[in-house]
């Protein structure tokens, strides 16, 4: 088993990283990973994990955390409410997460091109123009909360 710590996990997502202990590049992990609580999961919270090589880097497996975050992260957690933890009153969703520079910001094109994936591939029989309504809808919502940019 490996042994790190996770950088970030984006809760709404249900995706993070974790920084090898020994080094080494960050390690992809996924919610459905991790063997426990994936609500424990948050900056600095130590984890053992197996780890194989992807197309797009290592992608950990068997995620189990081993201990509680560092005190100055853990507070800054407590008493939230898993959905909706380290948010301001008045913020959506992703918004405590760009301060903590948790949320990927796409450019315009990388967001079209994301999201037509995303559509294509769960909804095969959708017509181009429903693409193009969803898709144009989503843009607006993206740029609404900073998710997009350009």
């Amino acid at each position: 088993m490996l042994t790190g710590r996770v950088v970030r996990f984006d809760e709404v997502r249900g995706y993070g990283f974790i920084t090898p202990d020994g080094g080494g590049d960050d390690v992809f992990v996924h919610a459905n990973t991790v063997d426990g609580d994936k609500w424990a999961l948050g900056p600095g919270v130590p984890v053992e994990y197996e780890a194989v090589e992807s197309d797009r880097g290592p992608k950990a497996l068997t995620v189990r955390v081993v201990g509680p975050a560092p005190a100055g992260e853990r507070s800054a957690r407590a008493g939230a409410s898993p959905a909706g933890r380290g948010r301001e009153a008045g913020q959506g969703v992703g918004a405590a997460d760009d301060e903590e520079g948790l949320c990927d910001v796409l450019s315009e094109r990388a967001f079209y091109a994301e999201t037509t994936e995303a559509l294509v591939t769960s909804v095969p029989d959708l017509t181009g123009a429903q693409i193009v309504a969803v898709r144009g809808r989503m843009l607006a919502l993206a740029r609404r909360h900073g998710w997009v940019e350009g």
